[in-house]
């Protein structure tokens, strides 16, 4: 069975003197910036208070720069108690940021854009009260579409978009209208023992000659969190082509099994350097990890499942 290789132990790990992020950091969106990888990271302070870091890293996970200061803080009410679990997209030379906004009732999925990391633009709320987790953009048009990927539970699910103003300003009843017809929209359900309880995307989908690849999370009966992937068909992602039964990676090293919440990997980001695949997840909620795979060999792996 395909299994991702971890590098080493925790690449990221809470600094104590700074209060930040002094209890906790994981979940990081990774986008590639030529020969290095920037990590932006969930970090938590006091009783579960959530901002978001930047890092930079080598492709051995070696860190050669982390800012002393968040990129993104707790601003609007609706973030009064956390911006959390980022993922980046890349469009016409601007970083595309989905985020977590929690104000300790409910979440609210949110974006913000930058050409550089130190000046953030916030664009607001995308996705209403839904209590919506685990969302990213694909990082190009599909169909001449923007697709927002989601997740109500326990399914992910697509939404289709004319561009980004209509992500911003969609219809009033846009999000009405997609939740009556959430079946028409639900691309990947719980279909096997690791992911009994729910799935959620991970990193955003990455074209490949084959389709897109999707690296999500799947939680089992006793709240277990693991890794899996499976390939969306390119013109038509609401269409599964293939998927692996088992899981990729899963909970072994003490960062993995010890922490705030035990017993998870939680991926959220990726980077590719020709045919090696990074992959960056939350362990434990606790530290960052990484692993990596062969791309070809995956995708080798995965032609085995088609459905």
């Amino acid at each position: 069975m395909f299994k991702l290789q971890r590098v080493g132990n925790a690449v990221l790990e809470p600094i104590p003197e700074n209060a930040w992020e002094s209890q906790a950091v994981f979940n990081p969106a990774a986008i590639r910036e030529g020969e290095h990888v920037i990590l932006i990271y969930r970090a938590v302070e006091g009783d579960n208070y959530s901002t978001l870091g930047y890092a930079k890293l080598e492709r051995n996970g070696r860190v050669v720069e982390r800012w002393p200061q968040p990129v993104l803080r707790r601003e609007a009410a609706y973030e009064q108690r956390g911006v959390e679990d980022p993922r980046l997209a890349r469009f016409d030379g601007r970083y595309y940021l989905v985020y977590v906004a929690y104000d300790s009732v409910n979440v609210r999925v949110c974006l913000a854009s930058t050409t550089d990391f130190k000046n953030i633009q916030k664009h607001g709320i995308i996705i209403p009260d839904l209590w919506d987790k685990d969302a990213m953009l694909f990082p190009e048009l599909v169909a001449g579409k923007l697709i927002l990927m989601h997740r109500l539970e326990p399914n992910i699910q697509l939404a289709f978009f004319s561009d980004l103003e209509h992500l911003l300003r969609p219809e009033k009843d846009y999000w009405q209208k997609h939740v009556a017809a959430l079946d028409h929209y639900t691309v990947m359900r719980p279909a096997f023992w690791w992911e009994a309880k729910k799935i959620g995307g991970g990193a955003p989908p990455i074209a490949t000659p084959e389709g897109w690849l999707v690296i999500y999370h799947g939680v089992d009966d006793k709240l277990v969190y693991r890794a899996g992937a499976a390939l969306l068909d390119y013109e038509n992602p609401l269409r599964v082509i293939a998927r692996f039964p088992d899981p990729i990676l899963e909970p072994e090293r003490p960062f993995e099994k010890i922490g705030d919440v035990p017993n998870v990997v939680f991926p959220t980001g990726t980077a590719l350097f020709g045919e090696e695949l990074l992959v960056y997840y939350g362990g434990a909620d606790k530290a960052i990890g990484m692993a990596r795979a062969s791309l070809e060999e995956l995708l080798h792996e995965l032609r085995r499942f088609r459905l």
